[in-house]
């Protein structure tokens, strides 16, 4: 429910420069459906599920899921009775949701799960129904005359449910800006919607079908909301669930952003967003696209002012540049009153706006190149050993420059640049040259765009680069066990674990069949009517003479109702958390361990439902627990003073800089050290021919 204060700031007086939301007033409802845990044994798919969530008082609603888990295949639909708009949702698109429905017109919604034959077991609560009932005004117009009209710019959307305007930006990824205030708070900016439709005649809201809304990936927010001149938001929307595109993709424009506002020189600012309306304005029109155009006023430090009309539900606004045509601003608090005044915007130019188009978050990453590496890149070389690193570089959403691809190396701080050659089909092979003991060596891959845009692998080098270790890797493996004969001597084992076979989930690859299971296996699941935890817990394994790193391993599968609130599946060292265990079939864990702090170690695999419910599913099993210590050992060659070019290999480039130096008192091609390049040098150079 969005917070009563939000509501009280807008009823600040005009004069005062107010953040511009206009959140429609909601009733957040309390629901208890459970469908209990559903089966499909038929050959078909098949509805197991259904039912109608109705608040006959809400001109729309949005449905919030609680302990929900989609197995896969199943789909959760959900149908307007008022309009027929549908939605339909997979495990990864309700997550992607936030567990959250679209919103759909009138009061009535229909649930229904459809299952798979032979599926795996699938659950769904109805925490709550989110309605729309009212509306709220925030008025800024200036001169008293609202002069705005509709408009159809298909670069803006409405963002739901806080009220605000969010566009299209010329991005790589092609994301969004609105203000920062739009997305400070919990529930404030969960939805865009696109092609908003005319409000009802009381104002409230009416909705686009579910294939014109996009969820927010807050992973990909990034804001201020620090007040006039300093209110800005960068952010992401995953793709459609009814289409599968993004909504550019489906818009198919954007705005383009200028590098700066201008100077105040009597040009027009136009505003376009979904701001409120108030009499005699038709209420149809409330939260619903208009536009105007005004003077521009005022340009002071990051903050821009124009007598352009704007309401409640205006924020986050582009402030467009008549004579150009861009982006010079974005809107974000009400100034105008009926005898003047200007409303104001963050200006484009604002640095931490700027730092974070540089470095977007989430679904803002933008897929301009695909830099794959293709060579199985050695985690540690011996020294003097170079290799060659073989990679692609290939369009995304634009052209590479091959001659701009390079492979950057870093040697105990100095950089260096590997010999780079194209060999076709848009791979590179890259020459790395040995190194000796000691070396700290780090490494990344760039290209660019012929646009002009740089790429890395890693995504954010060089602030991450790949490491390669000089030296032989050593692996000393200090604990090792599997349960092919029972509980190992010394484990310890409590609650539903205990040793079985593999008979509930099947074999795996990674042991001898032997396995510790926490869950029943006469029933293959871990519902006992209450809720069950349980430890199992390895001897105490010794650590004396190692100061890491360290490697654990284990095969897991694991298979629970998938709620990050319960049925924790957790792996502890000495009691600190180093995996939460991953859902899945049998898969082979590797975890890096930096240090293990005390002299011993000791693992625990620890599972705990929290509750009672939805319980029947197979649960945990492990097998192959192993804890290995790493090093490395280097050790630099002897000195191969034939190998005069330094490449490794004492071969012809070696003779002819023999030959090209004869008779030198000054030079690496005095091999055998006698003060002149000579005769001896040239055989010294032919006993030692091949690699050194």
């Amino acid at each position: 429910m969005i917070p009563h204060t939000v509501a009280a700031t807008a009823l600040l007086t005009a004069s005062i420069a107010t953040a511009q939301t206009a959140p429609p007033t909601l009733s957040d409802r309390v629901l208890q459906v459970n469908s209990g845990m559903l089966h499909n044994n038929s050959t078909a798919m098949e509805t197991v599920f259904s039912r109608v969530i109705s608040d006959v008082s809400a001109s729309s609603m949005q449905l919030r899921f609680g302990r929900t888990n989609l197995s896969p295949g199943t789909v959760l639909r959900l149908t307007s009775l008022a309009d027929g708009a549908t939605q339909h949702h997979t495990a990864k698109s309700l997550a992607q949701w936030s567990h959250h429905s679209a919103w759909f017109n009138g009061p009535h919604v229909l649930i229904e799960l459809i299952m798979p034959p032979d599926a795996n077991p699938s659950h769904l609560t109805v925490d709550r129904s989110l309605s729309m009932v009212g509306v709220f005004d925030d008025r800024s117009i200036c001169y008293g005359t609202d002069d705005r009209v509709l408009s159809y710019d298909d670069r803006s959307g409405r963002v739901a449910p806080i009220g605000c305007t969010g566009w299209l930006i010329d991005d790589p990824a092609r994301q969004f800006l609105t203000a920062g205030h739009c997305v400070n708070g919990s529930g404030y900016a969960e939805i865009m919607e696109f092609n908003v439709p005319l409000s009802n005649g009381d104002g409230s809201w009416n909705h686009p079908g579910p294939e014109d809304q996009y969820p927010v990936d807050p992973v990909s927010i990034q804001f201020t909301d620090d007040g006039v001149g300093d209110d800005w938001c960068y952010y992401g929307c995953f793709p459609n669930t009814e289409t599968g595109l993004t909504a550019f993709e489906v818009q198919g424009v954007t705005h383009v952003l200028a590098n700066a506002a201008p100077a105040v020189d009597g040009r027009d600012i136009t505003i376009t967003g979904y701001g409120s309306t108030s009499a005699p304005v038709s209420p149809t029109w409330y939260g619903v696209q208009k536009t105007h155009t005004g003077p521009y006023m005022h340009n002071s430090g990051w903050n821009v002012g124009y007598q352009t009309d704007t309401t409640g539900g205006n924020s986050g606004s582009p402030v467009l540049d008549e004579v150009t045509g861009m982006a010079i601003g974005i809107h974000t608090h009400a100034g105008c009153y009926s005898d003047g005044g200007y409303n104001n915007g963050t200006a484009i130019e604002h640095p931490d706006l700027q730092y974070a188009l540089a470095n977007p978050l989430g679904v803002c990453i933008p897929n301009i190149l695909n830099i794959s590496i293709m060579t199985d890149v050695p985690e540690a070389v011996l020294p003097a050993s170079p290799f060659t690193l073989t990679f692609s570089v290939v369009a995304g959403d634009e052209d590479p420059d091959p001659n701009s691809v390079r492979v950057v190396l870093t040697r105990n701080g100095e950089e260096i640049d590997a010999a780079v050659s194209a060999i076709g089909n848009d791979m590179y092979s890259a020459e790395i040259p040995g190194f000796a003991c000691g070396d700290d060596v780090q490494w990344y891959i760039e290209a660019n765009s012929k646009a002009g845009s740089v790429v890395t692998s890693p995504l954010d080098a060089p602030d991450t680069q790949f490491t390669l270790l000089i030296g032989e890797l050593t692996e000393t493996i200090i604990f090792a066990a599997d349960f092919e004969n029972g509980l190992p001597s010394g484990w310890s084992a409590s609650g539903l674990w205990h040793a079985a076979s593999t008979a509930c989930v099947g074999p795996s690859d990674c042991g001898d069949g032997g396995v510790m299971y926490f869950g029943q296996d006469s029933q293959c699941h871990y519902d006992t009517n209450s809720s069950v935890s349980g430890l199992l817990t390895s001897p105490a394994i010794s650590l004396a003479g190692l100061t890491g790193p360290y490697e654990l391993s284990y095969c897991s599968h694991l298979q629970t109702e998938s709620n990050s609130s319960y049925d924790f599946a957790l792996v502890t060292i000495n009691g600190v958390e180093v995996e939460r265990a991953p859902e899945g079939g049998w898969t082979n864990r590797t975890l890096e361990i930096d240090t293990i702090a005390g002299d011993s170690a000791t693992v625990t695999f620890s599972f705990d439902s929290i509750d009672d419910f939805f319980n029947e599913y197979s649960g945990w099993h492990i097998e192959g627990v192993q804890l290995v210590a790493r090093g490395i050992d280097c050790t630099d060659p002897e000195p191969c003073d034939a190998d005069i070019d330094g490449d490794g290999f004492v071969g012809t480039d070696d003779l002819l800089h023999v030959i090209a130096d004869w008779g030198s008192s000054q030079s690496k091609a005095d091999v055998d050290g006698d003060g002149i390049v000579g005769t001896n040098d040239l055989l010294a150079v032919i006993a030692a021919w091949g690699s050194c």
